[in-house]
């Protein structure tokens, strides 16, 4: 027969512990997902990519299967946005220097629409000052890296880094830092994929 005293403190210490893993279950889950969405995409891949009828933002190259300008595929802001919308917050410490709410489309979307080819490993960006950066594919893939258009809810004009640039979810999917930040492009105008 069970001693009711130790009965209870059995019971005790599994709800305890119980609580305290639902607790860091919780704690994980939300750490994991960071990523909220704020639109669905009207664009999917698949449809036809409307030519530009505003200013051309980001002109996609290389090996893609989808292209509306020439061997380009070229978005203005409404048509970008159409991919879908999502939101995160980072430590942006380069440029905002403070927590701040990123919105825009995953990059792995733009890939998707863009049509790009299996067994593409690179995104080689260029921005306005013609600023390059390499993005492994990979990287896309495994986190949501993001091609941001505003800032908590802002617009980002050039001189503020914008009207595009790309996040990466720190903090989350195993990301820190120094790791990410020499991936990092501000005023994103173009991705050649090879």
């Amino acid at each position: 027969m069970s001693h009711p005293r130790l009965f209870i403190a059995v019971a005790l210490c599994s709800i305890t512990l119980a609580g305290c893993g639902s607790a860091e279950a919780t704690k994980a889950d939300e750490g994991s997902s960071p990523v909220h969405t704020v639109s669905a995409a009207t664009l999917t891949p698949g449809d036809p990519v409307p030519a530009p009828v505003g200013p051309v933002v980001l002109t996609v190259s290389g090996a893609i299967a989808t292209t509306n300008a020439g061997p380009t595929l070229q978005f203005d802001m409404a048509t970008l946005e159409r991919l879908g919308l999502v939101e995160y917050k980072i430590d942006d410490r380069l440029a905002e220097g403070r927590v701040a709410t990123f919105r825009g489309v995953l990059m792995e979307r733009i890939l998707a629409v863009a049509g790009a080819r299996t067994g593409a490993t690179t995104l080689r960006t260029t921005a306005l000052n013609d600023y390059k950066v390499s993005i492994p594919v990979s990287d896309v893939t495994a986190s949501p890296v993001l091609v941001a258009s505003t800032v908590d809810g802002q617009r980002m004009p050039v001189d503020r880094f914008g009207p595009l640039r790309t996040i990466y979810p720190y903090g989350s999917f195993g990301l820190e830092p120094p790791e990410a930040d020499e991936k990092l492009i501000w005023q994103l105008a173009d991705i050649e994929v090879t």
